[in-house]
C-alpha cells in the first residue's frame, strides 16, 4: 500500500509539473512556436504582440503559443524556464538579457549557437561593440537581441520642478540637490520613487551609484568583483551617497511593484523615477503626455548604460525551424522598429535612424548609443552573477530600512566571495 501511495504521488506531481508549463513541449506539434517571456504591463505587452503579428504574417499555418510570467523583472519566469530546460522540456526560444545572465545557460548546456544568423544578418557590424562583448562567449553567439534598454534615466514630473524651480539633474549632486528641494517645497511628496516589491529594482539605484561615483572603468570592476570591497575608498564613498538618498525614497516602496511606483509620478505622489526606458512605454500606455505630464534626462550624461533583451536559441527545440525564423526576423530594421517605437527602448541596430521615434528621449538614446561610451547595468545586463545579485537585493533592501554602510559593505564583500564574483566574471575581461 505503501508503495501505491508513492506511486500515485508521484504522478500526481508529473500531472501539476505538466499542468504549470502549460504545454507538452516535448511533443509540441510541427506548427507551433512556442515562447516565454514576461512582458505582461502596459507598453511591453503591445510590443511583443507587434512581433507576434508580424511573426504570424510570415507564418500564417504557425500557431504562436505563448507563456507569459509576470513580475520581478523576469525572476518569476526565469525560475520557471530554468525547471523546465533542466527537465529538457525547452521552449523553441525565450526572453534573456546578456552576460553572465545567458553565460548559466550556455554551461549548463542548454543553448545552441545562431552564428549563422548573426553572420547572414551582417549582426556584428550593425550594433554597438559593447553588445558583442557581452553576447559573445568562446566566440560564439547564442541568442538574437531585439532592442537597446537605456537604464540611466532620470524620469520626473514637469509639473512639480517647474513649481519648485527645480533644474532636471544630470549628475548624482544634482539629483540629490534637486530630492532636498523638492522635500522641502512639497513635503507631503516623496521626491524619488521605487517599487522593491520585486527586490530586482533595488540594484538599479546601486548601478547609479557606482557609476556617478567611480566612472565605467570603475563601475565594470566593481560589478565584475575586481576591487576590494571592504576597503575601496570609492566603493565606500558610493554606499554613502546611496545612503543619502534613502530619506527621499517613497516610504512604501515595498508594496509597488515597478509600474506602480511609475504610476506615483501620474497620481503626484512622487517627483522623479529611477527606471529604465520601458517605463516610456508605460505611461504612453496610461494617457500621460510627454513634455507635458513627464520628462527625462540621463545621470550622467555621458554615459549610456543599459541591456538588451535577446531571444536565445534552446538546445531540443521542439520546433527549430520556426524559432529560427522568429530570430532572423527579429535581426531586420522592421522587426526592431515595431517592437521598439512601442516598448520605449530603442533598436539595437544602428541601421534605424533616430528620427523614427516620436518622443526625444528615444532619439537621444538612440544617438546617444552610437556616439558614448556603453556599459551593461550590472543585474539585468548580466554584469554580475545571478548568485551574487540574488545575495546583494537581499542586502540593499535591508540596506533601504537601516542605511547601516559598512554593515552593507561588509555583507557585499562576503557574497562578492562567497559567490566568487571575480572568477566568475573573468570571461568579461578575456581579449
Amino acid at each position: 500500500m505503501r508503495k501505491f501511495h508513492t506511486f500515485m504521488i508521484m504522478i500526481l506531481f508529473v500531472v501539476v509539473f505538466f499542468a504549470l508549463s502549460s504545454v507538452s513541449f516535448a511533443q509540441s506539434p510541427e506548427n507551433e512556436f512556442i515562447i516565454f517571456h514576461y512582458w505582461t504591463a502596459g507598453g511591453e505587452k503591445e510590443a511583443v504582440d507587434a512581433l507576434f503579428k508580424m511573426y504570424q504574417e510570415r507564418n500564417p499555418k504557425v500557431k504562436i503559443v505563448e507563456n507569459p510570467v509576470a513580475g520581478g523583472g523576469g525572476e518569476t519566469m526565469l525560475a520557471v524556464l530554468m525547471g523546465n530546460l533542466a527537465a529538457g522540456i525547452p521552449p523553441d526560444t525565450f526572453h534573456d538579457h546578456q552576460g553572465n545572465q545567458q553565460k548559466d545557460y550556455i554551461d549548463a548546456g542548454y543553448l545552441d549557437t545562431v552564428d549563422d544568423i548573426w553572420s547572414e544578418a551582417n549582426f556584428e557590424e550593425r550594433i554597438n561593440p559593447m553588445w558583442a562583448k557581452t553576447l559573445k562567449f568562446n566566440d560564439h553567439v547564442y541568442s538574437v537581441p531585439i532592442n537597446a534598454h537605456r537604464t540611466n534615466w532620470l524620469w520626473y514630473d514637469k509639473k512639480i520642478f517647474d513649481e519648485v524651480g527645480v533644474k532636471a539633474p544630470e549628475t548624482y549632486d544634482e539629483l540629490l540637490e534637486a530630492c532636498q528641494k523638492i522635500k522641502e517645497a512639497k513635503p507631503e511628496i516623496s521626491p524619488l520613487a521605487l517599487g522593491s516589491r520585486e527586490k530586482a529594482w533595488v540594484t538599479y539605484l546601486y548601478d547609479m551609484v557606482l557609476l556617478t561615483t567611480g566612472g565605467p572603468d570603475f563601475y565594470e570592476k566593481a560589478n565584475t568583483g575586481r576591487i576590494d570591497f571592504l576597503n575601496d575608498p570609492t566603493f565606500h564613498q558610493a554606499m554613502e551617497r546611496f545612503a543619502a538618498l534613502i530619506p527621499y525614497i517613497y516610504p512604501w516602496h515595498a508594496t509597488k511593484s515597478w509600474d506602480e511606483a511609475a504610476a506615483l509620478l501620474k497620481t503626484g505622489e512622487a517627483a522623479m523615477y529611477w527606471m529604465g526606458d520601458w517605463v516610456l512605454g508605460y505611461y504612453l500606455s496610461i494617457g500621460m503626455e510627454p513634455e507635458v505630464d513627464f520628462s527625462a534626462t540621463a545621470i550622467p550624461s555621458d554615459i549610456w548604460m543599459g541591456h538588451a533583451d535577446t531571444f536565445a536559441f534552446p538546445k531540443g527545440a521542439p520546433n527549430p525551424n520556426n524559432a529560427r525564423d522568429w530570430m532572423q526576423m527579429c535581426t531586420t530594421p522592421e522587426a526592431q522598429k515595431a517592437f521598439n517605437l512601442i516598448k520605449g527602448s530603442v533598436t539595437i541596430v544602428n541601421d534605424v535612424p533616430p528620427d523614427v521615434y516620436p518622443d526625444p528621449y528615444r532619439q537621444r538614446s538612440a544617438n546617444d548609443l552610437r556616439t558614448l561610451r556603453a556599459v551593461c547595468d550590472g543585474y539585468h545586463g548580466g554584469m554580475m552573477t545571478p548568485a551574487f545579485a540574488s545575495e546583494l537585493m537581499d542586502i540593499l533592501t535591508r540596506f533601504l530600512v537601516d542605511g547601516e554602510v559598512d554593515a552593507a559593505i561588509e555583507d557585499i564583500a562576503k557574497a562578492a566571495e562567497r559567490t566568487q564574483l571575480a572568477e566568475a566574471c573573468s570571461w568579461f575581461w578575456e581579449e
